[in-house]
C-alpha cells in the first residue's frame, strides 16, 4: 500500500470539461513516448508463453509492473483523453457547421426583416403623406365653409335690414295711400254731389221751357193764320230738340248715378285702382321676402349643425354652437 501511495487510481483523471461555445483545443501527444511505453509494459513478453522469474526478480519485476501500470494507466487515460477530445472536436465541428446553418439562415430571416421594415416604412411615409395632405384639403375645405357661412350671415343680416326698412316704408305707403283713398273718395262724393244738382237744375229749366213751348202751341192752334201755322211748325221742331236734349240728359243722369261716378271721376278712379294694384304688389313682396327669409334661418341652421359635426368627427375645435 504504502509504494502505490503516490499513484492516482485508474479512471480518476480529472478534466475540465469545455463550455458549449467553446472549441476544445487537441491536446498534443508524443507518439514516440506511447511507443516506448507500450514496449515497456510488454517486456518479458516472448511469443504465446510467459516466463515466470524467481521470487526477487519477480518482486522487482512486481514493481516495475507497478510502476509500468501507473504509467500505462497514464497513457491508456491520455489515450481515452484523445479519444474524447477528438469525439468533442467532430461534436464542436459539427455544432459548427450547424451554428453556420443557423447563422445562414438568421442573416437571411434579418434581411428579410429588414426589407419588410423598409416597406413598412415607406408605407408610413406614404401615409403620414397622405394624412398630411387629407388634413391640409380638410383645413381648406374647412376654412371655405367657414367664410360661406360668413357671407351667408352677413347676407342674411342684410336681407333683415332690407326687409325692415321695406317693411317700414310699406307701412308708410299704405299710411299715405288710405289718406288719398279717403281725400278722393270724399272729393269724388263732393263732385257728384255738384254734378247731380248741375243735371237736375238743367232738367228743371229745360221742363219749365217745354211747359212755356207747350204753352205757346196750344195759344198758337187757337188762330188759323199762316203766321202762326209757321210759328208751330217752328216750335214744334224747337220741343222736338229739347225733347231730345232732355232725354240725352236723362240717360246721363242715370249712367252716372247707376255706375256711382261721372266721366270727370274716371281718372282719379284709374289712379286710385292704380294704386291700390302697386299695394298688393307690394305686400306681395314683402310676404315673398319674409318666406325667403325663413327659408334662409333654416338652411343656416342646417349648415351650422352640418358644419359642427364635420369639425368634431375631425377634431377640430370650434367656439361656436348653434342654436
Amino acid at each position: 500500500m504504502n509504494r502505490t501511495k503516490g499513484f492516482r487510481p485508474l479512471g480518476s483523471v480529472k478534466m475540465n470539461a469545455p463550455s458549449a461555445d467553446r472549441i476544445p483545443r487537441i491536446p498534443q501527444y508524443s507518439t514516440s513516448e506511447s511507443k516506448i511505453n507500450l514496449e515497456k509494459d510488454n517486456s518479458g513478453i516472448h511469443g504465446n508463453a510467459m516466463s515466470v522469474p524467481p521470487q526477487k526478480e519477480r518482486e522487482k519485476r512486481e514493481e516495475k509492473t507497478k510502476s509500468h501500470s501507473a504509467k500505462s494507466d497514464s497513457g491508456s487515460s491520455t489515450k481515452s483523453q484523445e479519444i474524447h477530445d477528438r469525439k468533442e472536436l467532430l461534436e464542436a465541428k459539427a455544432r459548427e457547421k450547424e451554428l453556420q446553418k443557423q447563422l445562414a439562415a438568421l442573416q437571411a430571416l434579418i434581411e428579410e426583416l429588414r426589407q419588410q421594415i423598409k416597406q413598412k416604412d415607406d408605407r408610413i411615409v406614404a401615409i403620414e403623406t397622405e394624412l398630411k395632405t387629407q388634413e391640409t384639403k380638410f383645413k381648406n375645405e374647412f376654412k371655405e365653409e367657414k367664410e360661406s357661412h360668413e357671407k351667408t350671415q352677413l347676407q342674411l343680416s342684410s336681407s333683415k335690414s332690407e326687409l325692415e326698412e321695406l317693411q317700414k316704408k310699406l307701412d308708410q305707403l299704405s299710411k299715405e295711400n288710405e289718406e288719398k283713398i279717403k281725400a278722393v273718395r270724399k272729393e269724388m262724393e263732393e263732385k257728384m254731389l255738384e254734378v247731380t244738382a248741375a243735371k237736375d237744375k238743367e232738367i228743371k229749366e229745360k221742363d219749365e221751357k217745354l211747359g212755356r213751348l207747350k204753352m205757346q202751341m196750344a195759344d198758337a192752334l187757337k188762330g188759323n193764320s199762316w203766321e202762326r201755322q209757321q210759328q208751330l211748325e217752328e216750335l214744334t221742331k224747337e220741343l222736338g230738340r229739347l225733347q231730345e236734349e232732355s232725354d240725352l240728359l236723362r240717360m246721363k243722369l242715370k249712367a252716372v248715378k247707376s255706375k256711382g261716378g261721372c266721366p270727370n271721376c274716371q281718372e282719379s278712379t284709374s289712379k286710385l285702382e292704380k294704386l291700390q294694384a302697386a299695394i298688393k304688389e307690394k305686400e306681395k313682396t314683402v310676404k315673398d321676402l319674409n318666406s325667403l327669409v325663413s327659408r334662409f334661418e333654416k338652411q343656416l341652421k342646417q349648415q351650422d349643425v352640418l358644419l359642427k359635426q364635420w369639425a368634431d368627427s375631425k377634431g377640430h375645435k370650434i367656439n361656436y354652437n348653434p342654436k
